[in-house]
């Protein structure tokens, strides 16, 4: 499937994992510190991701075009959700949630810009690695992993919202209730 625009993919934290898709096209992927990732999402939308660093050639796929890309919006972002499960409350005690306010931070910038802002939960992981997503991974897995938790969300979107698979998942992944 093709669309005319890009999709955002974040996976938001400290180090923020961040990917760029156009329909199942994975186009690039990266990490960077949180409001670095913020600050050019920013401009990625009020001016073109060209702009950004998002298209840099650092950070484009081996196997793809960039020049391709460089021209379209980004019309959607698609964010893991950032949720306080009981079992943990107690150790965030007086944290400031920095998480929360970038997710806050960007879904501002989605409402400012009227494109869809989408939240998935964290749980999606095992779907995301039925999908595929495992192929698509950087390497080393360890200093990767939050560019990879982005290509997980790019890959279980696609699989669920584009191709049109069930993928059902839980609210909280096993791996979160151990925590």
């Amino acid at each position: 499937m093709t669309e005319d625009f890009l999709t955002f993919y974040a996976d938001p934290g400290e180090d923020f994992g961040w990917a760029i898709g156009c329909g199942l096209t994975l186009v690039s992927r990266g990490i960077e510190k949180m409001w670095t990732t913020a600050d050019e999402l920013w401009i990625a939308l009020d001016d073109a991701p060209s702009s950004s660093i998002f298209l840099d050639d650092d950070f484009i796929r081996d196997e793809v075009n960039a020049d391709d890309f460089r021209n379209m919006p980004i019309k959607r972002i698609v964010c893991e959700d950032f949720r306080i499960y009981p079992w943990a409350a107690k150790e965030l005690s007086w944290d400031r949630v920095r998480t929360a306010r970038v997710i806050g931070a960007m879904t501002f910038m989605a409402r400012l810009k009227s494109i869809p802002f989408i939240l998935q939960p964290a749980a999606i992981k095992k779907a995301a690695q039925a999908a595929g997503a495992e192929e698509l991974y950087d390497k080393p897995l360890h200093e990767n992993r939050h560019s990879n938790d982005a290509i997980q969300h790019f890959t279980f979107y696609t699989a669920v919202e584009l191709l049109g698979l069930s993928m059902p998942v839980p609210a909280v992944s096993e791996d979160d209730r151990d925590s």
